[in-house]
């Protein structure tokens, strides 16, 4: 995995994560929750090219 994907990874794991946060506290507004699922589905395109440029 190059150096560049790692750290698209690393930041998209990072967002997400303070936005779980945010949702444990009750505090996740509903927008903010669509915008989580953009960067899951970010995260899994990122996952998904990594491993076709791997085959």
């Amino acid at each position: 995995m190059s150096k560049e994907t790692k750290i698209i990874l690393d930041e998209l794991n990072f967002s997400i994560g303070r936005m779980n946060e945010q949702e444990q506290k009750g505090k996740l507004k509903d927008s903010q929750y669509w915008y989580r699922e953009g960067l899951r589905t970010a995260r899994d395109i990122v996952l998904k090219v990594e491993n076709l440029h791997k085959k």
